[in-house]
């Protein structure tokens, strides 16, 4: 049976069955009555038999509980209390097409009733809800007023033209859609929101196409304003927004958010700690209060007039937006490209586009400033945590938080201070002079660093391509990071302060480093400079990092993978603390002609498999070797000499003494048994060298007493082999003698020994005692003969 939203009921006498019967009548426009139907499926009020179990509560009389299925229907004109409502809604929500469910008639009143899965409640004009329970996909129509409805787990309730809802509570999954000329007041909103601000959530929450009045929304609670719709008085606690797409008047933001969308108006909105409005393109908002903590938000195109931002409170805005109001400074605004006398603190910001401008910016703590590659912005004020966002190819000067001048412009950065969320880029050909980065971030396409630069607590100094830095750039107050590309001059890199400078990926070549202070950790970088130290500091070599050049003197860390190159023509000889080693160290020579050594002194040496390549002359007496020197600590675990002939390998002399000293204990040092092993065979003439450690804790290369195994093959060569051509001469001999007309093919079969007795040896000059056997079996056969005559 379909039911109309307007239709109303009465009695009538039925002739032909002698009962009272409800007959149902739809109600036209000035409540006209277009004719009367005779509702033959409803149930009669006497006993006689009906087609359906449907049922009239008269006027004046109360039912209490009871429940609806199957399509049932219940007609109130009186009282129905704790009904349970389970039909009406077979057909889908909010459809005339459905049939059966409860209707509140005119003056009819229904309470605590609960409306579950497909159940339908009609409240018709004049009748009245309350205490409604609507779950589980269960719904309610009103044309009439109801009065402190839930709306539970897929609960809904429409409020028509005429209807009001007062009181309505919107717990997770319900949804309140109220219509044109509808009305709710004082809702309760804890869904709608649970995708996150502002997403498509269309069917949960509540929808005003009419006017919302008092409507309080909670965490993860929303109202979504369509173009028709009025939302007055509204309260957003945190976690809760609304979305305008009509009129949103008099919205109080208690950590909440609104969202102005295109043609959309919101006025008299109050931003208090925590809070949102943000204006779309195309939106619109109009006597908007920033409280502390509070923020602002105009996109390109939205438009924001009559602002009044307090001291605390965040404009967040572009020069391609139109915002007008007053600040602690006075009047400001933003329009048509052009910003001036703007507050930036607590989350503001402002982004100067290019071509537009910006004047009279006070940049203070949480603030932010962003000037485009060809924005200007002059008379800029920093405050202390205050942030710019610039590169070289914008314009910008005023003061830093020192009340010191700086400025950008043409390709030249002077002074600039960038705070901690600070960001200058320096393009490529540029310069930027005496530059402070205070936790900021400074990256450098190419360009030249010029004056001191100078990187603070937590700072980055981003290299892409070629740097040039011919001055100095320094570390003095906490960590600070150098990474990418490359730095290349004749400038210097000092570190002061107890942080720790990190050089990651990067290609370093300077004239020094100096690390006075802290850790200077280098990582998976290219370093060429001799490094400087203090004692009490720490060089850190991680990754495959590889350092060309002294150190002098810190403590040292080698991390497996790192390469350590000590040259002979290093300025300072290389003298460490504690040498902590698991990578690869290489003396390497860069000079011509005569053979200097090298030495590397440590103080307490802990091996961890690394290797320490060690340049030696074997076809020299003295001086002949590289050298690691042990001054006064202990060199503990397992190091690997790797031993490099830097002479002529034919040429090798026997050692005398203790031999080559490669490792040097000196002042009380000492050095574990296995401190060091020799890593390869190191061969010269007629010898082999060989590592030994002495009592004096220091280790040395010797000759063997026994000659190398090939020494005396080598010196029995000459004899053995004037026997075997003995031996093929006369095998030849011998077989040029056969004679016959058919012997094209030959074949020999020869085999014995051949020795020598030790006749004084090698070091006689004679031949040394030597023995071989031979065997061979030789196959020979003529390739052309030819008869000559009278041969």
């Amino acid at each position: 049976m379909k039911r109309h939203l307007n239709t109303s009921y009465r009695l009538v006498w039925n002739h032909i069955t002698g009962t009272l019967v409800v007959a149902s009548e739809l109600a036209r426009s000035r409540g006209k009555r277009a004719g009367v139907a005779v509702a033959l499926s409803l149930a009669a009020v006497t006993s006689v038999p009906a087609l359906a179990a449907d049922t009239v509560v008269q006027a004046g009389e109360t039912v209490n509980d009871g429940t609806l299925t199957n399509h049932d229907n219940q007609i109130v004109f009186g009282t129905a209390n704790g009904m349970t409502i389970s039909t009406g809604l077979e057909l889908g929500p909010d459809s005339e097409e459905n049939t059966g469910g409860q209707w509140i008639q005119n003056g009819g009143i229904a309470g605590n009733t609960t409306v579950t899965t497909n159940g339908r409640q009609v409240v018709l004009e004049g009748g009245t809800a309350s205490d409604t329970v609507i779950r589980d996909g269960g719904g309610q129509s009103l044309n009439g007023l109801a009065v402190n409805t839930t709306l539970n787990n897929r609960g809904e309730q429409w409020v028509h033209e005429g209807g009001v809802a007062t009181g309505t509570i919107i717990n997770r999954d319900g949804y309140q859609s109220v219509k044109s000329g509808g009305l709710a007041t004082g809702t309760i909103i804890n869904t709608g929101a649970e995708g996150g601000p502002d997403s498509d959530n269309s069917y949960t929450g509540q929808k005003v196409q009419g006017t919302a009045e008092s409507t309080t929304i909670n965490k993860n609670g929303r109202q979504i304003i369509l173009f028709s719709g009025i939302a007055r008085d509204t309260l957003i606690y945190a976690g809760g927004d609304q979305s305008v797409h009509g009129r949103a008047l008099n919205t109080t933001l208690n950590g909440g958010y609104q969202y102005v969308h295109k043609d959309g108006l919101a006025l008299n909105t109050v931003i208090n700690e925590g809070g949102w409005q943000v204006v779309k393109a195309g939106g619109a908002v109009g006597n908007t209060t920033i409280n502390q903590n509070g923020e602002l938000r105009v996109h390109a195109g939205g438009e924001a007039t009559a602002v009044t931002q307090n001291t605390g409170g965040a404009l967040v805005t572009s020069t391609a937006a139109t915002v007008t109001g007053i600040n602690r400074l006075g009047a400001f605004s933003v329009v048509e490209g052009k910003a001036d006398n703007v507050v930036l603190e607590n989350g503001g910001r402002l982004d100067v586009l290019t071509g537009h401008t910006a004047t009279n910016t006070r940049v203070d703590d949480g603030g932010t400033l962003d000037v485009r590659n060809g924005g200007t912005a002059t008379t800029v004020s920093m405050g202390n945590g205050g942030v710019l966002l610039a590169d070289s190819g914008a314009a910008v000067s005023g003061t830093r938080s020192d009340g010191k001048a700086f400025s950008i412009g043409g390709g030249q950065a002077d002074a600039l201070m960038l705070e901690k969320g600070s960001s200058f880029t320096l393009n490529a050909g540029d310069t930027a002079t005496d530059t402070t980065v205070n936790g900021g971030l400074f990256t450098a396409r190419g360009g030249t660093l010029a004056g001191t630069t100078t990187l603070n607590n937590g700072a980055i100094l981003t290299l892409s391509g070629k740097t040039v830095n011919n001055d100095t750039l320094t570390i003095r107050e906490g960590d600070a990071l150098l990474q990418g590309g490359s730095l290349t001059g004749n400038g210097s890199v000092e570190k002061s302060g107890s942080g720790t400078l990190t050089v990651s990926n990067t290609t370093l070549t300077q004239k020094a480093v100096n690390l006075n202070e802290g850790t200077l950790t280098l990582n998976d970088s290219t370093v060429t400079t001799d490094v400087i130290a203090q004692r009490g500091t720490a060089l850190k070599l991680t990754g495959s990092t590889v350092l060309n050049g002294a150190i002098d003197p810190t403590n040292v860390t080698l991390a497996s993978g790192a390469t350590w190159n000590i040259p002979d023509n290093a300025t300072v000889q290389s003298v460490v603390d504690d040498l902590s080693h698991a990578g690869q160290i290489h003396f390497t020579s860069t000079r011509t002609g005569k053979f200097v050594p090298a030495t590397l002194k440590v103080k307490n040496l802990n091996g961890q498999n690394g290797t320490i390549s060690l340049r030696v002359r074997p076809d020299m007496a003295q001086n002949n070797a590289d050298r690691l020197v042990i001054d006064g600590g202990r060199a503990t675990g397992k190091t690997i000499l790797n031993l490099v002939n830097a002479g002529n390998s034919a040429s090798g002399l026997a050692t005398s003494g203790k031999g080559i000293q490669v490792v040097e204990a000196i002042n009380g040092a000492t050095t574990e048994e296995g401190a060091f092993v020799q890593g390869n065979k190191l061969q010269a003439g007629a010898f082999n060298y060989s590592l030994n450690r002495d009592s004096d804790e220091s280790w040395y290369l010797r000759s063997e007493n026994a000659y190398r195994a090939e020494v005396p093959l080598y010196a029995s060569m000459l004899t053995q082999t004037m026997d075997y051509d003995r031996i093929v001469a006369g095998s030849r001999s011998h077989q040029t003698g056969v004679n016959g007309e058919n012997n094209s093919v030959r074949l020999s079969i020869q085999g014995g020994h051949l020795g020598h007795d030790n006749n004084g040896g090698i070091a006689r000059g004679a031949t040394p005692e030597s023995s071989g056997s031979y065997g061979f079996v030789r196959l020979e056969g003529d390739l052309m003969r030819t008869e000559v005559a009278g041969m």
